[in-house]
């Protein structure tokens, strides 16, 4: 699948985490969706059908982890892979996450170098 087919929800209620994801996505060839919150990361979900979201942890009117519960109900994202982005680096948060079935834990301050080569991995895996 070419980068350019593969699209990707970025969702954090931080503009400026949400920008600097998106520019060095779309620079290697992604297709990039934003939402700031985990409300508007669902209807966007819903609609867009990504291949893969990245979903802060921390977010005001629906938090990751709920946001997380919400997408694995639904068949439709049962492909779909959930990537968890948090300033929670505690390993409780990291295995939580992993147990609302995400797919993988990525802390910030995010490495932007380490962050494309973990979406390169995710995205030709099989789940």
């Amino acid at each position: 699948m070419e980068n350019q087919q593969i699209k990707i929800l970025i969702v954090d209620d931080e503009p400026d985490i949400r920008e600097f994801i998106s520019y060095n996505l779309i620079r290697k060839g992604y297709t990039v969706l934003t939402a700031g919150d985990g409300k508007e990361g669902l209807s966007m979900a819903f609609e867009f059908l990504p291949d893969l979201i990245i979903l802060d942890i921390m977010m005001p009117f629906l938090n990751g982890y709920e946001t997380c519960i919400r997408l694995r109900k639904n068949p439709v994202f049962d492909n779909t892979k959930i990537v968890f982005l948090s300033a929670l680096n505690e390993s409780t948060a990291k295995d939580f996450g992993l147990q609302l079935a995400a797919n993988d834990f990525i802390g910030k301050p995010i490495k932007m170098e380490l962050l494309i080569k973990k979406i390169e991995v995710w995205v030709t895996k099989p789940f």
